[in-house]
């Protein structure tokens, strides 16, 4: 028995989606709510029409099965896996959608993967991923914004994401980051690259080319928006009208890309007619497939039996948070404090003459977990960072508001395992525990104090969050 070419690929996808029905289907959620990854919808119809480009040569092509794959196959799964124990959604979902190529590989071999190289590698831009870079490309609009202020002879005064001109202060904000414009622009521009140019050397060009070029023109987006509502006294660009001025910026950007971009186009090549007419679908044996389906599919089902007998832990009793100091415990309108969703014990109190916050989790649930992209550890709403410094037990924040209050922020995650300001490295912990099928609990606790003129309150904070932060943080919690 036999498949067509046609009928494999449809059949694994149909299979792979079926397999890992919930990661892509949260994966699609993400696409429908967020509009910075809209453009995932329209990764799959690329990745189709891009290999239909290429499918008389794919059909010529012999297949032999590359056992080799087997080897990312198993640790996509192990990545998966662990994803899915520690509700690492990124990694579930980068280790799921990297495994559909991954497969492709293990039954077509490498001579045909190489003919559908780039779809397969394309169809990466599915995953919702990147706002990790968000706060960094913040700062870096706020550099640029200020940097061209400068040059224009506009006095102005910067202190965290906050930007005071004569006529206004504006907040660099999350909208603001340039991030929908920078993924937009790489997926766009790694395309655009592969389409018009032969040779790879030209392609990795512009696609560096494609990241840089939307973080320098958010920048000047920036400064423009700032310009023309300190030129009108205030009238223009500070409303929705601001976000409406960035797409229209946003698509000369493009266009000015695109157009460097086909000054170097290589010719398209010739078309070889005796293809069409020697064309043969090498169609391949069923048997030839089973091996590393049957492999692909054992690892599956050991992986899903693992997650089946990790995910129900014994959990931990709850724990008395006041014994990490002497804590009077106090129900406080705090604007700074921290957003921490879902937490199975919350804490707020006073000690030392500092605020304090608390946020415990016995176990890592979803939308009830330690680690979280919604957590924050001051209400960034309201408060606006403008520095930050890492020590080994603690971040040390000093955010400030529109008010011209400033306060420190000392904060850290604590596990049984470990302590450390770090998300990732908790994250990582927590993956560990969850992989040996141990609860992951652990909290979030942060001292604040608001800073006062003419004082040495921030000396002696930071002596008090040495003290602090330095003692055994987890003795309060069950190392069950």
């Amino acid at each position: 028995m036999q498949l067509s070419r046609f009928h494999l690929m449809v059949a694994i996808f149909i299979a792979w989606f079926a397999l890992f029905f919930s990661s892509v289907w949260s994966t699609i959620l993400i696409w429908e709510r967020s509009e910075t990854f809209t453009h995932g919808f329209l990764i799959a119809p690329i990745c189709i029409y891009l290999i239909h480009l290429r499918w008389i040569r794919f059909k010529q092509v012999p297949t032999q099965a590359n056992y080799f794959a087997l080897i990312p196959i198993a640790c996509m799964l192990l990545l998966w896996i662990a994803g899915r124990l520690a509700q690492i959604l990124v990694a579930e979902q980068v280790a799921a959608f990297a495994l559909l190529p991954l497969i492709y590989w293990s039954i077509l071999g490498n001579k045909a993967t190489r003919v559908i190289l780039f779809p397969l590698v394309f169809w990466l831009f599915s995953v919702p991923a990147g706002e990790f870079l968000i706060p960094q490309l913040q700062n870096i609009t706020a550099d640029f914004t200020v940097f061209f202020l400068q040059l224009s002879n506009i006095p102005v005064y910067r202190e965290g994401l906050y930007i005071a001109v004569p006529s206004g202060l504006f907040e660099v904000a999350v909208a603001c980051s340039g991030i929908r414009y920078l993924i937009a622009s790489f997926c766009l521009g790694t395309l655009f690259a592969y389409i018009t140019y032969n040779g790879w050397k030209k392609r990795l060009i512009f696609i560096i080319f494609s990241l840089v070029l939307p973080i320098v023109a958010n920048g000047i987006r920036a400064y423009g928006i700032v310009l023309i509502a300190h030129l009108s006294d205030m009238k223009y660009a500070t409303g929705v009208d601001h976000l409406i001025y960035g797409w229209l910026w946003f698509g000369v950007v493009l266009f000015v890309m695109f157009a460097i971009g086909n000054i170097w186009r290589d010719p398209l090549p010739e078309k070889n007619n005796e293809e069409h007419d020697q064309l043969t679908d090498n169609k391949i044996a069923v048997p030839i497939l089973l091996k590393p389906l049957l492999a692909t599919l054992v690892l599956y089902c050991s992986g899903i039996a693992y997650i089946q007998s990790a995910q129900n832990p014994t959990l931990p009793a709850e724990v008395n948070l006041t014994e990490l100091g002497d804590i009077t415990p106090a129900n406080n309108n705090w604007s700074w404090k921290p957003i921490f969703n879902n937490a199975s014990q919350q804490l707020e109190g006073r000690i030392n003459n500092n605020d304090i916050y608390i946020a415990y989790y016995q176990h890592s649930l979803e939308n009830a977990e330690l680690i979280n992209s919604t957590h924050y550890p001051y209400d960034f709403k309201n408060w606006s960072l403008i520095s930050s410094r890492k020590t080994n037990d603690y971040q040390l924040l000093e955010i400030n508001n529109t008010n011209g209050d400033k306060r420190l922020v000392a904060y850290s995650y604590v596990t049984a395992w470990r302590q450390s300001p770090s998300s990732i490295e908790i994250k990582l912990v927590q993956a560990a525990q969850a992989i040996l099928g141990l609860p992951q609990q652990g909290y979030f606790v942060a001292l604040s104090h608001q800073l006062t003129r003419h004082s040495n309150d921030d000396k002696l904070f930071k002596q008090q969050a040495d003290a602090f932060f330095s003692q055994d943080l987890s003795k309060v919690l069950s190392d069950d």
